[in-house]
């Protein structure tokens, strides 16, 4: 058996995933920033609906969630800015963890 199927049969799937990621805390901010983005999206998606252009292409009845067009807007754009946040701090940390800087 040569060198490289040794080193083949030493692979597992744990030693794959991990290998790209130098320290265990990055998997938690990558999660973070998914999440980070998924409000940020459905942020932009409620604006869609509120404002008309995906209404108009869906052929949805869209009825305001408080009642108000202005309040809904308002909290779709908190929804884009607390995940564009979120997402820039978790994109920070990613960043400072994998360059090394911190150890």
């Amino acid at each position: 058996m040569g060198r490289y199927e040794k080193q083949m049969s030493k692979i597992n799937i744990k030693d794959v995933l991990f290998s790209q990621v130098a320290d265990k805390r990055i998997i938690g901010f990558m999660v973070l920033k998914g999440f980070a983005t998924f409000f940020m999206v459905t942020g932009l998606i409620g604006l869609s609906f509120i404002l008309g252009p995906l209404n108009l292409i869906i052929k949805f009845d869209f009825t305001t969630l408080f009642g108000n067009k202005a309040l809904d807007a308002i909290v779709c754009l908190l929804f884009c800015v607390v995940g564009g946040a979120i997402e820039f701090l978790a994109d920070s940390f990613i960043k400072y963890l994998s360059s090394g800087k911190n150890q």
